[in-house]
């Protein structure tokens, strides 16, 4: 969903984030000291998600309470490139206390199968390998969670390594009520229904769609709820390029590119040079009617106008609306415990209480997650309000993905870069795109 590009900026700003880290004080066995001046320093690194990192900040007051002789050091840093360099950075340290837990920006999804020979080990499988993360199958918290998402979130060759936090979905876009209802427009359940509404907006001078270009992998949010609806089983389209079966010149992924370029040209202008911090606000204010991101933004958008009437839907990518009525998304941010890391009980104590009913509640209304513990009571009307697109919840594209190791730009990571193409990119046309992905694909094939 994102591209590995790190300007000079962000390099920056990672250095100085490492060098400020490190500084908290621990004995040499990582024990609080006796003499009441030093602490256990707890250190945790996340991404930038307000919602998400505001109610950490509070967890973390509440657990420097109930344990004094801990001080949480708690790092953000934004949530592309930079992040993924920071937890490689601070797992390389080794045992020299650089990182206690660390969080996944999904599940343990990923690693080769089978059908995929030669494809590339994701990281926190070469962690997990390496024995650098805890088992934590003995913890009595795991019981807390539901056992189905444990096995399909937390779980590699039948061990826990991680606390998955809840699932997220994000191939939908997220509608303006109101201005729906001016315009008399119903939420669109086919292709052609959404370019009416897009249409009816651009007709009486409304900004009907909003991405988040500046950032780049925004624009993928709105490519995988293409792919979600226009595929008929992604998987087995996934199996079909490592088998030789199917190709991305194939017509159902030129339609996903054509159909993902319209959306771009129906955007507001000057997409490209907005960030994602900033399209909830236009969201919020009433500058666009429908704005690609995912369920977990649900919360920040509240934020920003409490008093705003907003819902979300698939995008409907299909003119068969039966295709269209699910949405896709992830397991998100699953939580590991640094196996050597001094304070290994102190983390563990952590996820502990972070697990703990009330506590856990708390956090999924706060995040927007749905649940992956039962009987949570879910105070949000938005998650209900969308509970129907959820019934069927299946994982996106870029979940099901595995890719060939040392593949070109134009088919790196999750593979569908649209925002290649005019108007975000220099690419004209879909087939051009499709064949210089396809080239690259072909050219990273096992020797």
């Amino acid at each position: 969903m994102k591209r590995k590009i790190l300007s000079i900026t962000l390099v920056t700003a990672l250095m100085f984030v490492l060098a400020a880290c490190g500084n908290g004080s621990t004995d040499s066995d990582g024990k609080a000291s006796t003499d009441g001046n030093k602490k256990v320093t707890l250190k945790i690194i996340h991404w930038q998600q307000e919602n998400i990192n505001n109610y950490i900040k509070e967890f973390n007051k509440k657990f420097e309470e109930k344990y004094p002789d801990v001080k949480v050091e708690y790092t953000t840093v934004p949530a592309d490139a930079t992040y993924d360099q920071l937890m490689q950075t601070r797992m390389n340290a080794g045992n020299t206390g650089d990182v206690d837990i660390i969080p996944l920006k999904s599940s343990f999804v990923g690693a080769p199968q089978d059908w995929s020979k030669g494809a590339a080990d994701p990281m926190w499988k070469q962690w997990i390998d390496a024995g650098l993360i805890s088992d934590l199958s003995g913890q009595a918290f795991i019981k807390n969670y539901n056992e189905v998402d444990v096995q399909n979130a937390m779980t590699y060759n039948d061990k826990v390594y991680g606390v998955n936090m809840g699932k997220v979905a994000f191939t939908g876009l997220f509608y303006n009520k109101d201005l729906f209802a001016k315009y008399n427009l119903q939420v669109p359940t086919t292709w052609d229904e959404l370019q009416n509404v897009i249409k009816v907006f651009k007709d009486n001078g409304v900004e009907a769609l909003g991405f988040a270009g500046k950032d780049v992998w925004p624009i993928g949010l709105a490519v995988q709820g293409l792919q979600a609806s226009i595929h008929d089983d992604q998987l087995s389209y996934i199996k079909g390029l490592w088998t030789g079966q199917t190709k991305l010149t194939d017509p159902v992924q030129i339609e996903v590119l054509q159909k993902a370029q319209t959306l771009m040209n129906s955007a507001m202008p000057g997409f490209m040079g907005i960030d994602y911090g900033t399209l909830p606000s236009l969201f919020a204010t009433g500058k666009v009617a429908m704005i690609a991101d995912g369920t977990w933004d649900a919360t920040t958008i509240q934020a920003a106008n409490p008093d705003l009437k907003f819902g979300y839907f698939p995008i409907p990518g299909s003119n068969d609306a039966a295709k269209n009525k699910d949405l896709a998304g992830k397991y998100d941010m699953t939580w590991m415990v640094v196996d050597k890391s001094p304070n290994k009980d102190y983390a563990l104590k952590w996820l502990e209480m972070l697990s703990e009913k009330g506590n856990y509640t708390d956090f999924v209304n706060a995040a927007g997650f749905l649940p992956t513990q039962p009987d949570v009571e879910i105070k949000s009307e938005f998650i209900k309000d969308i509970q129907p697109y959820l019934e069927n919840f299946k994982l996106s594209w870029d979940q099901l993905f595995i890719n060939r190791q040392n593949v070109g730009q134009y088919i790196a990571e999750s593979s569908v870069h649209a925002e290649m193409l005019k108007p975000a990119g220099p690419i004209a046309t879909p087939e051009e795109l499709a064949s210089k992905s396809q080239a690259d694909w072909d050219a990273a094939a096992p020797k």
